[in-house]
Order: structure tokens, then C-alpha cells, then sequence
């Protein structure tokens, strides 16, 4: 039994006799794939393509605009939205004591969010006119159903469970609310891209793509890791007290974007400025506390602790991504225009390459229970648990670096360091989808080699 406030190390593995897990616990996996397929297809690749084409070393220069809009959404909305979407509906319930959500809602509502990303990478970048006025419409309407189908399915859970004051519920109450507000916004970027033609506003697809990483992603983000990463590293989860301060400034980071949205000129740009300083502190402030930085998770198996390096990389890089934001809002507020585009480019990569994709590399390891069966296994950490830790690590510093270094370097140097980036977090996403793959087909000999022991045990 765990102590209170506490979770267990590992999913229990010990059980009684199966085949495969029931199919509402297996759906999580049609999220993980999803993310996936769209983080090689579209994010990941345009993050190698689209720098490339905007230096002319491949054909594409006049598309890059959308190209731009395209891949930040893919990263946004495909590879981590769908990552978070699956896994907090999977893990919600299981926090507050709620039966899982059934295979019935979370199917069709992994292809409500799904349609309109293959909208955005296959039809909008490419076609102009009328066409691109109605698909920039049907990717905003149908984003908005799927966004508010992932919150109210959040909320719902979060109203019926057993109640409580553990510091996570801010983060996670939050982040069902930003999923719901998630969708009168997709609306919004719609309507804006519809009229552009099928591109959105520079200014204002920036705010929403902000707004998105400091509200539904950021505060699960936080939630999660202060429900579970201070176990690992033999730490208390921290109470509400603790963490309240990071909770008011990421969420009112987020709304002073979504403000940003609304405005125009000087006024749009210090309310994004005021965004970056807000949402800067409450993650340099608040990450420490929710997760971890430094330290070695000695409460995690042996064959685990592989996987919280990429927590404490994660973590390690949203701090400097925070102090970043915190230094290009307060340029942006002073001046009244989008100043420092170095510090803004270096931590929005900071934010999206390291937080963000460093935590679901680490965190799906230690909390998916494909992976968790897959420990059972005698094999020891091999080079694809390895790899992508270091590939991933090379990219963010030569992304970040690359950001940093763009108002002295030439365009051409810029542009071709991103790419290489890009190529690199490709095969670092790779090995983690073959091990995905592989863990997913050996699962039900695992649970079987378990289910064998556990029945010998009781001989």
C-alpha cells in the first residue's frame, strides 16, 4: 500500500489470469500512434523540410508560410495534444477513483481530433482560393468538436470523483477548462484563417499557439508530474500551498494571449509580451516544485530509472525556456512591438522540443502500462530506450542555439541548422515508435509469462 498522497511505482503487474488488457485500456495506444504518425508525417519532417525550403535548398519557398502554420499546429494539436488527450483521459479517471472511460467515446473522439490535422497537413498548405477558405473553416469547427469532446469528458470525470485538496486537481481542473475553451478558439482561428485565405495572421496564430502550450498542455504537464515525479526522486507530492503561485501565473499567461488574440498593434503585442512574462515565471517557479531537476529517482525499479533522465532534461529545459520567456516579454511590453524574436524563437523550442517532448518520451515510459509490461521482460536498457535521449538532447541544443544565434547569423546558417534539428528529433521520434511498436506486439506474452508466474505462486 502506498503512503497518502502517493502512487504506486509501477502498475501492478501481478494479477488476475488474462489475455490482453480490456479494450477501453488498450485505446490510449490508438492516441500514442496517432501522435506518432502525425509527429513523422507532419511535425517532425516539416521541421526538416520547411527551414530547408525557406533557404531555397528544396522546392516548397513560396508555401513556407504555411508550412510554418502547418507544422507548428501538427506539433501542437498532433504530436503532443493527441499525446496529452490520450493519456490524461486514461490516467484522470484512474486519479480520482472513476471507472475508465469506454472505448465507445474515446474511438470516434480520437477521429474527431484526428480529421482536421490531416487537413492541415494534406489539403490547407497546399491549395488557394475558395478551397483553402473552406478547409481553414472545417479544420477550425472540427478542432473546436474534438477539443470540447477531450474537456468535457475531463470535466465530467473531475466532477464525479472522489473529491480532494492534492495541488495536481488545480493543474488538471485547469486543463480540462483550457481543453473547453480550446474549441471556441479553434473556431475563431478558423473564421481569421478562412479570411486570410487559409492562412491565419502571424500575430495572432502565434497567441493561440502560446496560449495552447501554457493552458491545456502546460497545466497537465504540471498536474501530472506533481501527482507522480517528486515519488520518483523520493520527494513528497507538493500541497496546494506550494504550487498556487506557478498555477495563477501559468493560467493567466495563457488568457493574457488568448487577450493578445483580440488586440492589434501595441496593444496585441504587450499583451503577449505580459503573456510570456506571466506564463515564463510560473514555469521557472513552478516546475521545480511540480517535478524534478536534479536528483536520482532511487524510488523507481531499477529497469526504470532509464527513463527519468528525459524528466530532468524536460524539466531542466522548460526552466530555461521559462527564464527565456520572461526576458522577450518584458522586451515586448516595453517597446510595444515583437521584439527579441531570438529569445521568443529559443524558448518556444525550448518549451515544445524539450518540456514538452523530453516529458512524453519519459513519462509514457514510466506510466504507460505497454511499457510497464514490457519491464517484465529479463532484457536490460538497450539502445532503443537510449538513442532517443541523445538525439533529442543534440536537437534542442542545436535548435535553441540555432534560435538564439539568428539575429547575427546568416539566414541560410539558420535555416540549415534548424533542419538538422529537425532531423535528428525525426530518428530520436523513430526508436521511440519502433519501441513502442515493439512493446505493444510482445504484450500479451508478457501478460501471459505474468499471468503464468503469478498462478505458479499460488501452487
Amino acid at each position: 500500500m502506498s503512503r497518502a498522497g502517493e502512487i504506486p511505482l509501477e502498475p501492478p503487474l501481478v494479477r488476475a489470469p488474462s489475455t490482453v488488457p480490456a479494450r477501453e485500456d488498450r485505446s490510449y495506444l490508438g492516441y500514442i500512434a496517432a501522435a506518432l504518425a502525425f509527429a513523422l508525417v507532419g511535425g517532425f519532417a516539416l521541421a526538416t523540410w520547411m527551414p530547408l525550403a525557406a533557404a531555397g535548398a528544396v522546392p516548397g519557398i513560396e508555401r513556407t508560410p504555411r508550412l510554418v502554420q502547418a507544422h507548428g499546429w501538427l506539433q501542437l494539436q498532433g504530436w503532443a495534444g493527441l499525446f496529452v488527450a490520450g493519456m490524461a483521459i486514461r490516467v484522470v479517471p484512474r486519479f480520482v477513483g472513476q471507472r475508465p472511460v469506454p472505448s465507445r467515446a474515446t474511438v470516434p473522439l480520437l477521429g474527431l481530433l484526428a480529421a482536421p490535422l490531416v487537413v492541415r497537413l494534406g489539403v490547407l498548405p497546399w491549395v488557394d482560393g475558395g478551397a483553402a477558405r473552406a478547409a481553414a473553416l472545417a479544420t477550425g469547427w472540427t478542432t473546436a468538436a474534438g477539443c470540447a469532446g477531450v474537456g468535457s469528458i475531463l470535466a465530467v470525470t473531475l466532477w464525479r470523483g472522489r473529491r480532494g485538496s492534492e495541488a495536481w486537481r488545480l493543474f488538471v481542473a485547469a486543463g480540462a477548462g483550457w481543453w473547453l475553451a480550446w474549441a471556441p478558439l479553434a473556431a475563431w482561428w478558423g473564421w481569421r484563417a478562412a479570411d486570410g485565405g487559409g492562412l491565419a495572421p502571424a500575430a495572432f496564430d502565434d497567441g493561440l499557439a502560446w496560449a495552447v502550450m501554457l493552458g491545456p498542455i502546460g497545466n497537465f504537464n504540471l498536474g501530472v508530474q506533481s501527482r507522480a515525479v517528486p515519488v520518483f526522486f523520493g520527494r513528497r507530492p507538493p500541497g496546494t500551498r506550494a504550487l498556487a503561485g506557478p498555477w495563477v501565473l501559468v493560467n493567466a499567461g495563457a488568457g493574457a494571449f488568448v487577450l493578445a488574440m483580440a488586440l492589434e498593434g501595441t496593444a496585441g503585442a504587450r499583451a503577449a509580451g505580459a503573456g510570456l512574462v506571466l506564463g515564463g515565471a510560473g514555469l521557472s517557479w513552478g516546475l521545480p516544485i511540480a517535478g524534478a531537476v536534479r536528483g536520482r529517482a532511487h524510488r523507481l525499479r531499477p529497469r526504470a530509472r532509464p527513463a527519468a533522465k528525459f524528466v530532468l532534461a524536460a524539466n531542466l529545459a522548460g526552466v530555461a525556456a521559462g527564464l527565456l520567456m520572461v526576458a522577450a516579454g518584458a522586451a515586448m511590453a516595453a517597446e510595444g512591438s515583437y521584439a527579441a524574436a531570438p529569445l521568443r524563437d529559443a524558448a518556444r523550442h525550448l518549451f515544445g522540443l524539450g518540456l514538452i517532448t523530453m516529458l512524453i518520451l519519459g513519462m509514457a515510459r514510466l506510466i504507460a502500462p505497454v511499457f510497464a509490461v514490457a519491464r517484465t521482460e529479463s532484457r536490460g536498457a538497450g539502445l532503443r530506450e537510449q538513442a532517443p535521449f541523445w538525439l533529442l538532447a543534440v536537437a534542442l541544443v542545436v535548435r535553441a542555439g540555432a534560435g538564439l544565434a539568428s539575429g547575427t547569423a546568416s539566414y541560410e546558417a539558420w535555416m540549415h541548422a534548424a533542419a538538422l534539428a529537425g532531423v535528428l528529433a525525426w530518428l530520436a521520434i523513430a526508436v521511440f515508435a519502433a519501441d513502442v511498436l515493439t512493446a505493444a506486439r510482445n504484450e500479451a506474452r508478457n501478460l501471459a509469462a505474468i499471468d503464468a508466474a503469478a498462478l505458479g505462486g499460488k501452487r
